[in-house]
């Protein structure tokens, strides 16, 4: 541990703001956009598989110079260490508009690709010089009908900043600044959202209303911001001839739409294992009725705490069991600095890893040696370990889908949870199980309820132009309801933690975590069955975005698109539920 460092080591990026680099990097990428513009923006390139080819390995020489947009990507970190750092968030935006400027010149690149005639985009296709690139030009030309103009292409990716981007950091940025009174002190919103629910009953409770009343206080923002985020994408939609609200998301992700259609409508049905939950879970509470602030509630402590050192220890444990290689990752990440590790004034909450290109991928989280904290720590580690090995990848194919990126992180997330189990006495166990099934819940259950509230939500903007906070609250508390069945009471304030659900902003992303969750168990029960499947899950981890996701997950024996794959992984967590009612009535009758 001696050689752990704590903070972020933002010197692997530059040495600081003022550092000359970054100016130079900044040219460096609008000089090679104007020149890539010159050369190819007026040429036949599409005409011929072999011009194609020589301009697509130019495509690639240039995004190797864009190296992930760095001097954005610098002072864009910073800001997740201080959002009060008003230069750091200032120069993020002007770079930002700087590299977007610069970007919009070569738009034109996979547009002009997108025209290559349906007659013809076979013969390109079978084309053998042009197999590296195959599914690159598959996902160019799978989007291709929705696809503007190169002008309302450059107008949008402009516009987004305005009629996006500033709206949802304004938001995240009051939230940010919000304080509720709680044992006698100011704490933070971002840090009262994520202790509640280990509280004592009378404690949780009454934080959870301070919760609501702040969130409530500052709802006439967040009331003006998701009609408007939410009437932009309507406006950019229509334009680009989506049909559904979650189309774009879909296809963005490289899934098809049918098998996620299919695990909505799944998921949706057997909302009656998460009901089942919500019963075994007001019992351990013994409440007959839960309240909405029960329904994380802890079911009892995990005396057990785990600091930085035990934490690294138990993670390296867990990730040797699979293959050292993941091992060496995490080391050199907590030797280099690429882990900021505890909660400090103005950091952003919860936690999160942040990759791309060439770049050294970063991992925040907000360490408080518990349990969580350190199945925290391997999950992200999970999204890190999938981005380092995704740069075995050629450039093209470095990034990966939302789709499959929750596979990964959940996947050593499992391994870990598992490892921790030699860590507690009996009690504590079930306590973990609880815990485990909970999250399963949370992950799968709840965020397809909200999926549900989102296509619900874009409909009602859609059609009304605009709906009223307290119609929104109401509407939030009709789907979270749907989950929970009747053991739990939802009122339409509780409907008001839609101001700082930031996911109803990324809009649909939450149907990857179900999809990521139902697939990393079934990874980790094959890897349990059998050590050596850990070569299919480095196959899968080593992927990035070379394929699509079906047939990643296809190419290692596992068929997304079959119903009776996401059915079965449904139907391991009601067994999950069935152990603990065992469980519970075993230590009922023991005592």
């Amino acid at each position: 541990m001696k050689n752990t460092k704590t903070t972020w080591n933002l010197s692997l990026l530059y040495t600081s703001p003022a550092d000359p680099h970054i100016e130079k990097d900044l040219n460096s990428i609008e000089k090679a956009c104007i020149s890539f513009e010159k050369k190819y923006k007026k040429s036949d390139f599409t005409s011929t598989p072999q011009k194609l080819f020589k301009a697509l390995e130019d495509m690639e020489d240039l995004e190797k110079k864009i190296n992930g947009n760095k001097p954005w990507w610098y002072f864009a970190l910073k800001t997740r260490l201080n959002s009060s750092d008003d230069v750091a968030v200032a120069q993020s935006t002007k770079f930002n508009q700087r590299i977007i400027k610069a970007i919009n010149k070569i738009n034109f690149f996979n547009l002009e690709i997108a025209k290559i005639p349906k007659k013809d985009q076979s013969v390109f296709l079978k084309n053998q010089a042009l197999k590296p690139y195959w599914y690159a030009l598959v996902r160019i030309f799978k989007t291709a009908e929705h696809k503007l103009s190169d002008p309302e292409e450059q107008m949008i990716n402009l516009l987004s900043q305005t009629s996006y981007d500033m709206w949802v950091d304004g938001q995240e940025k009051l939230l940010e600044q919000q304080v509720v009174e709680f044992r006698g002190e100011s704490i933070p919103l971002t840090k009262a959202l994520s202790i509640f629910s280990g509280l004592e009953k009378k404690e949780r409770r009454e934080l959870w209303g301070k919760i609501i009343f702040a969130l409530k206080n500052m709802s006439s923002f967040a009331e003006a911001e998701i009609n408007a985020v939410y009437n932009y994408k309507k406006i950019v939609d229509e334009k680009r001839g989506y049909k559904k609200s979650y189309d774009k998301t879909i296809l963005g992700n490289e899934n098809d739409e049918k098998t996620i259609e299919l695990l909505i409508t799944l998921v949706t049905k057997y909302f009656s294992i998460s009901k089942r939950f919500y019963k075994i879970h007001a019992k351990l509470l013994q409440e007959n009725k839960l309240s909405y602030a029960d329904r994380s509630a802890d079911i009892g402590d995990i005396q057990k705490k785990f600091d930085l050192s035990e934490s690294v220890q138990i993670v390296r444990n867990s990730f040797a069991k699979i293959d050292q290689k993941y091992v060496d990752i995490f080391d050199s990440f907590i030797q280099n600095g690429q882990i900021d590790v505890y909660p400090s004034k103005g950091k952003s909450g919860g936690a999160f890893c942040w990759g791309n290109g060439d770049l050294p991928t970063f991992v925040l989280l907000n360490h408080s040696n518990d349990i969580n904290s350190v199945e925290t720590l391997a999950h992200e580690m999970g999204h890190a370990i999938h981005t380092e090995l995704s740069k075995s990848q050629p450039p093209r194919y470095r990034d990966y889908s939302m789709a499959v990126a929750e596979v990964a992180s959940t996947f050593f997330e499992q391994v870990v949870t598992s490892e921790l189990e030699n860590y507690l006495s009996d009690d504590e166990k079930l306590i973990l199980l609880h815990n485990k099934i909970k999250g399963d819940v949370q992950t799968i259950f709840r965020q397809i309820a909200c999926f549900n509230f989102e296509a619900d939500l874009h409909a009602n903007i859609r059609s009304k132009g605009q709906i009223s906070k307290e119609d929104i609250a109401k509407l939030l508390s009709v789907h979270m309801k749907s989950y929970v069945g009747d053991s739990v009471t939802v009122t339409d304030d509780d409907g008001y933690s839609f101001v700082g659900w930031s996911h109803i902003r990324r809009f649909f992303y939450v149907y990857t975590y179900a999809y990521g969750q139902l697939i990393s168990r079934a990874l980790f029960e094959n890897w349990k069955k059998d050590p050596l499947y850990e070569k299919k899950i480095y196959q899968f981890l080593s992927s990035g975005s070379s394929m699509s996701p079906e047939d990643i997950f296809k190419k290692i024996g596992i068929n997304v698109k079959d119903k009776t794959f996401f059915e079965s992984g449904l139907k391991s967590i009601e067994n999950d539920i069935k152990r603990l009612e065992k469980m519970t009535s075993k230590n009922k009758n023991s005592q």
